[in-house]
């Protein structure tokens, strides 16, 4: 009778644990939808990914969320707007990369979260904003960096 009901009391814990991640990114995009005065699209299907990521873990990735902003006005603040947005956040995002050039900016952070790390991206060009939150396996990662070719599927066509 204690197994099913430690069953239980785990998968809500868990459950809680994931709804609170998935708070954290809806509070990013619900921000920078304020400051840009946009909505992000759609992606039918999109819990099936999630899912997939979650039983496959490949490369090392545990979860994945991802966002995208289509057809808003470009300002000389908008990439700092974003990375307003993201460091308000609660989620401890530090900033790792931001480069520019070309008429497209991106943005990378990471944060961690108990054993894992957390990786997000945002890439902004030209009205179109993608944003990418991944919690990752640090041990996968470190195998993927120090043997990549080891760690993907490749294929083999007629370009390579």
């Amino acid at each position: 009778m204690k197994a099913p009901l430690i069953i239980a009391a785990s998968l809500m814990f868990s459950c809680a644990a994931l709804e609170g991640a998935q708070r954290e990114f809806e509070d990013i995009v619900q921000a920078i939808s304020d400051q840009l005065h946009a909505r992000p699209l759609h992606i039918p299907f999109f819990g099936l990914v999630n899912f997939a990521t979650w039983v496959a873990h490949p490369a090392g990735v545990k979860h994945l969320d991802f966002a995208v902003f289509e057809n808003f006005k470009l300002n000389d603040h908008t990439a700092s707007d974003i990375a307003e947005a993201i460091g308000s956040s609660d989620g401890g995002w530090r900033p790792f990369v931001r480069e520019r050039g070309h008429g497209e900016t991106v943005l990378v952070y990471m944060a961690q979260q108990q054993n894992d790390c957390k990786l997000l991206v945002a890439a902004i060009e030209s009205g179109e904003l993608t944003i990418v939150e991944l919690k990752l396996n640090p041990e996968a990662i470190r195998v993927w960096l120090r043997e990549p070719e080891k760690s993907t599927v490749t294929r083999r066509g007629p370009l390579d």
